[in-house]
């Protein structure tokens, strides 16, 4: 007697959710999690995109959009650092729209997926700093990395070639810096983001203006931060070393770095999708 062959299940897809303090930030993986991209360029994402976070109808439309009828609720994997009230929304709405579906909330831990966390207390470490770390080590493996995220708050966080998630600096980012400066003072303008855009890439070492003085000194201050820590970063480590910027600021500060460096859209992101495979060969049975 023949035995039939049972029809394959199909594919739960993958939804990486990156829920930031500014924007939420998602990509749809309609394949589940097994391809990974081996190059920062290479993400197998067939759909993304990015939401401010008063559009959350607007971002349930967009996944209901991506999903194709017939196939399993998706696996979702989250990653939230603005807060637990956004957090729970996003939770929330996805169970309506999604019966079935897997949610799991990324948290720090004290290694996973390859990485170990070399803070003192490693729940500390802010989530989306710890995934977009396994994101980065994924991808450049046995590499000294220097990862620049340019948000709401500018981060730098090295990782050591050998497997450490070694520390950082968080610093205000470049539009928190020109915000400060004009509502903690009577006499200096607010200066947007968008002005830095259209300032020259060769920058003067000083400006003859107030808006400028405003943009130059706060970019200038996170790009010196930037590269003192990348010069410390390769005197304690002088093999391979890397500097990764990526967030939504990346572009204002991209032209001010003087030393080498990689742009990736989201490293977060990319973190989660190695996770998410991560946790599937745990669970599968050996063999």
């Amino acid at each position: 007697m023949t035995r039939l062959k049972a029809p394959a299940v199909p594919t739960r897809p993958l939804l990486l959710i990156d829920a930031g303090n500014t924007r939420i930030k998602w990509a749809w993986i309609a394949s589940g999690v097994d391809a990974l991209p081996e190059a920062p360029d290479a993400a197998p994402w067939q759909h993304a995109g990015a939401r401010t976070h008063d559009q959350l109808a607007e971002l349930v439309e967009d996944w209901r959009d991506c999903h194709v009828t017939g196939v399993a609720p998706p696996e979702v994997w989250i990653s939230a650092v603005a807060g637990p009230a956004l957090r729970d929304a996003l939770t929330a709405r996805i169970a309506r729209v999604f019966d079935g579906a897997r949610v799991r909330i990324a948290a720090s831990e004290a290694a996973t997926a390859g990485l170990r966390n070399g803070y003192r207390e490693p729940g500390q470490l802010g989530t989306d700093r710890w995934v977009g770390a396994v994101g980065a080590r994924h991808v450049w493996p046995d590499t000294a990395l220097l990862l620049v995220t340019a948000g709401t708050a500018t981060t730098l966080d090295v990782i050591t070639p050998d497997g450490l998630f070694a520390g950082g600096l968080i610093l205000p980012g470049i539009t928190l810096m020109m915000r400060a400066l004009s509502r903690n003072t009577a006499q200096l303008p607010e200066v947007d983001i968008a002005y830095l855009s259209t300032r020259d890439v060769v920058v003067p070492p000083w400006a003859d203006n107030t808006q400028d003085a405003i943009a130059l000194g706060c970019i200038t201050a996170q790009a010196g931060a930037i590269a003192q820590t990348w010069q410390m970063l390769q005197a304690q480590y002088p093999g391979p070393a890397r500097c990764v910027l990526s967030g939504g600021a990346r572009t204002a500060l991209a032209p001010h770095l003087r030393m080498p460096f990689q742009m990736h859209d989201n490293l977060v992101l990319l973190g989660l999708q190695v996770l998410a495979r991560a946790r599937r060969e745990d669970a599968a049975p050996p063999g």
